[in-house]
């Protein structure tokens, strides 16, 4: 198992019929929109790997496996797998931008899902991945803050069971400050970020993780 129960935090933004376990080994699958955490099995075990991979391509998916930073991951290597994404669980920092920052309600969905999808690059997901937000935002252990610049949504972070899971900034607007005050507003909450993205998610790493999928 992980550090923190990465599927169960992720686990509203995947299919409910594409959820389960093997030998111990839980797996989340969203064929809409594959946004990484939502498209993994979460820990790794030779017993499980035969059927975890069947379940993935039956859906079309890439097998991938998430694992903490420091467990031996030789056994995926030689298998052909390959570390495509690193996370990092975060410790959040207070920031004199926060106030750059508003929550919104589930209605924003569609604004929440173009700002995010803009962010990770990934225009066509916008319409599947916002039906997902609408419905984990009507959770109410589920939060989300929007960032302005100049008036304009800029930013956005979305938070469930007091973690921060998906936080982005469009890319034209990378480097004004808007990652600092979207984490500043969840403060002191923690928060899930792809590694590299520290400059504009600044936080204190607690724990890393890496996703190895077939390429």
């Amino acid at each position: 198992m992980l550090p923190i129960d990465l599927h169960a935090l992720y686990r509203p933004l995947a299919s409910g019929a594409h959820a389960g376990e093997v030998a111990g080994i839980p797996y989340l699958l969203q064929p809409n929109f594959p946004l990484l955490l939502s498209n993994t099995a979460f820990g790794y075990t030779e017993a499980a790997r035969t059927e975890l991979e069947a379940r993935f391509l039956a859906i079309g998916a890439p097998p991938a496996f998430t694992v903490p930073e420091d467990q031996d991951a030789s056994a995926l290597l030689a298998l052909g797998y390959r570390p495509l994404a690193i996370f990092e669980f975060c410790q959040s920092e207070p920031s004199p931008r926060a106030y750059w920052t508003e929550q919104v309600p589930w209605s924003e969905a569609w604004s929440i899902s173009r700002i995010l999808t803009e962010a990770y690059r990934t225009p066509e997901w916008r319409f599947p991945f916002s039906h997902a937000v609408g419905k984990l935002l009507q959770n109410p252990h589920s939060q989300a803050f929007v960032a302005y610049l100049y008036g304009e949504a800029v930013g956005a972070i979305l938070t469930y069971q007091e973690v921060g899971l998906l936080a982005g900034v469009v890319p034209r607007r990378l480097d004004n400050g808007v990652g600092a005050a979207l984490i500043g507003r969840i403060h002191p909450r923690p928060f899930i970020r792809l590694a590299g993205t520290g400059a504009e998610l600044p936080g204190q790493v607690q724990s890393r993780f890496v996703r190895f999928a077939l390429e």
